[in-house]
Parts: structure tokens; sequence; C-alpha cells
């Protein structure tokens, strides 16, 4: 006796352990369970936020974990205030220093461009135009050499001097 469970079957086992609202779009975040988290009431720029330093370069291993070096690869140390002054009083008055549903303000952003590597970069890239200009200058002076040379021998030659 071979066991068959239909698709519509597998996908009820698979459904979510809570009760999808009746009229109510399937997208909506509504569906998604009654979760609250302490971030939910907070509007998303609460926090005001002012660099404290210079871009720098981030590791390989922020790179792969940390948000603010994952869409750069750099990260620029920033000051961060909350812009609700009860807010603020709040989180400087929790008792715990670990909680979960703590919101922490960033101590990183992410930046695109690194000073000195733009420098570096911008360096060499003048450096490479110098030398395609020294070198086309160059070769514009032997074309110019070679064709007056060029010319005097078929001049010579029409007036039968020998060069």
């Amino acid at each position: 006796m071979a066991l068959y469970i239909s698709p519509s079957a597998a996908l009820m086992k698979r459904a979510p352990p809570f009760k999808a609202e009746e009229n109510s779009n399937p997208a909506s975040p509504s569906n998604l369970g009654n979760y609250t988290h302490s971030h939910e009431n907070i509007e998303e720029q609460s926090y005001t936020c002012t660099p404290i330093g210079e871009c720098e370069v981030c590791l390989s291993f922020e790179k792969k974990t940390a948000p603010h070096c994952m869409e750069y690869g750099n990260k620029q140390p920033v000051r961060c205030t909350w812009d609700d002054p009860d807010l603020a009083e709040n989180m400087r008055n929790q008792t715990t220093l670990y909680d979960d549903d703590a919101i922490s303000l960033p101590s990183f952003r992410g930046c695109p461009h690194v000073k000195s590597i733009e420098r570096w970069k911008f360096i060499k890239f003048e450096s490479l135009n110098f030398a395609i200009a020294i070198m086309s200058i160059c070769l514009v002076i032997w074309r110019q050499r070679k064709l007056a040379r060029e010319q005097y021998r078929r001049l010579a030659q029409r007036i039968g001097v020998e060069v």
C-alpha cells in the first residue's frame, strides 16, 4: 500500500499554527500572527545619527555578518541620539543590559567610499593618463619625423639628389 498525500493536504500540514483572518489580504502582515515586539511601536526614523570618524573598510567577517557592512563593504562610526526625549529616558532607565526586546542604537553605518582608497585610485588613474599622454606625444613626434624623412627622400629623388 503506497502512502499518497495530495499537494493540498501537504500545504495544509505546513500551515502556520495560528488562524488567518477571513476577510483579509493574504499578503498583509496581519496574517503573521499575534507577535508583538518592542520595535513595532517605534517609528523607523526615531533617532538621529552623526558621523564621528572616517569611513573605513570592514573586515571580511564583518562583511558577512554586520548589516552596515553588507551593502558597500565599508563602515563609518556614528553617534546616534533618540529624537523623542521620553524614549531616550526610557532607554537610559533599562535595568537589564542585554534585553532581547531592547532597541540599541547603531554605532556604525555603511558608507560608499573610503577616502584613502579613493585617493589611491585617483592617483593611479591620473598616473595612467599621464603615461598614456607621454606615449601618445612620443608616437606623434616619431610619426612626424618619419613622414618628414619620407617626404625629403621623395623630393630628393624627384630632383635627382642622392640622400
